[in-house]
């Protein structure tokens, strides 16, 4: 059925029949879904923190601007969320349609396993950014999708395993809140870095681990498991196990557009973001 509509359907009424199963799954499933913001007054503790850098890839610098200017639009309309206990947190909730009229526009996205330009493309290093700090947090992945392939390669802005990719009404980011108290979420962007932080009312009171194991045993294929571990008074120690898997593409006569010479990025496999 969803070859069918993705392949015969007008891309509004694919949209609109998207939407319209994620309200039913949600009305289903009984999500109590956040939809508040607070002043950071009520939130004075730091739980956890992350930051990748803002790359512009060779082949790409004509979108670079778009790039910043999507990433700062999708960190404006997270920032100051909040997630209350036992709520679910969805990024697109929040975000709303990325469109012309918002101030986005074209940048780099992965449309059926090509890279390509969209508009309110390049916002995946925002979910990514948010999606680590919440891990680090100690809230619970409800939904999480990886990239389809490995555009980047060596030269990835993520660590594999632990990126999240996003299409409004087709691919959110979504964390559940276990703890008794709410937490606040702040996302900054500027022209180096992104960075998201989580706060609460209360100290953290248990530390984090996360580890992945990448295999690439598979022709043509990467797999990643990730694995976080928590330990603490609210958090007895417990495992989160998921797992990705990244198509490796084949490079044409000159390679992939987007590659260049620059060194491979090196990441901080799980130590949290200075506090800013």
């Amino acid at each position: 059925m969803r070859r069918f509509a993705r392949r015969y359907l007008p891309r509004p009424l694919r949209l609109a029949v998207a939407l319209a199963r994620r309200a039913f799954a949600d009305r289903r499933a009984g999500h109590r879904l956040a939809s508040r913001r607070a002043p950071a007054d009520a939130f004075p503790h730091l739980f956890e923190g992350y930051a990748l850098p803002m790359i512009v890839y060779p082949g790409q610098e004509a979108a670079a601007e778009a790039k910043r200017t999507n990433a700062r639009i999708l960190a404006t309309a997270l920032d100051g969320t909040v997630v209350g206990p036992g709520e679910v947190w969805s990024l697109w909730r929040f975000a709303g349609a990325p469109t012309r009229a918002k101030g986005y526009g074209e940048a780099a996205a992965i449309v059926d396993g090509e890279l390509t330009t969209v508009v309110g493309g390049a916002t995946c290093l925002v979910s990514t950014v948010v999606f680590n700090a919440g891990l680090l947090a100690g809230l619970d992945p409800v939904e999480r999708t990886q990239h389809s392939v490995d555009t980047y390669g060596e030269r990835r802005y993520f660590q594999l395993g632990r990126d999240a990719t996003i299409e409004y009404g087709y691919l959110d980011l979504r964390f559940h809140n276990p703890f008794p108290f709410p937490l606040r979420l702040t996302v900054a962007v500027d022209i180096t870095e992104v960075r998201a932080t989580f706060h609460a009312p209360v100290p953290r009171p248990f530390d984090v681990a996360i580890d992945v194991a990448v295999d690439r045993s598979e022709p043509g294929v990467i797999t990643a498991r990730t694995r976080r571990t928590t330990r603490g008074e609210l958090l007895p120690a417990r495992t989160w196990i998921g797992y990705s898997r990244y198509r490796i593409p084949t490079a044409g006569p000159g390679g992939s557009p987007a590659l260049g010479p620059e060194a491979a990025m090196t990441f901080d496999r799980g130590t949290a973001s200075p506090a800013r």
